[in-house]
């Protein structure tokens, strides 16, 4: 909820960040995809094993889960009044972070 304290101009930079960095992983993901020809299993597992970028991906993920809270509550700020606000902010916060827990699990248990 820290992220919702910072002024308008702080969000949109925060939110271009995240965006940007979401970007240039998605870029690069069909970069090798593109560049390695067909993808084996022994691969694909090998790139996800390596150090690098298991921290790369940790970064994206975390920009992918600040940007999705980001977006989302400014959109509720403009459509759920009151309360249930506060409310769906809390479960939208809560679910974001449960999924990035989630995907953290996934990531580095390989």
């Amino acid at each position: 909820m820290a992220m919702i304290n910072l002024s308008g101009t702080q969000q949109w930079v925060l939110q271009r960040v995240c965006n940007v960095i979401i970007i240039l992983f998605v870029a690069a993901m069909i970069g090798y995809l593109v560049l390695c020809g067909p993808v084996s299993f022994a691969m694909w597992s090998t790139l996800h094993s390596a150090l690098w970028f298991k921290i790369l991906a940790t970064v994206v993920l975390t920009a992918t889960v600040a940007n999705g809270i980001l977006a989302a509550w400014q959109i509720a700020g403009d459509y759920i009044k009151g309360r249930l606000n506060t409310v769906f902010n809390i479960i939208l916060v809560a679910l974001n972070l449960g999924l990035w827990g989630f995907g953290l699990g996934l990531l580095w248990a390989v």
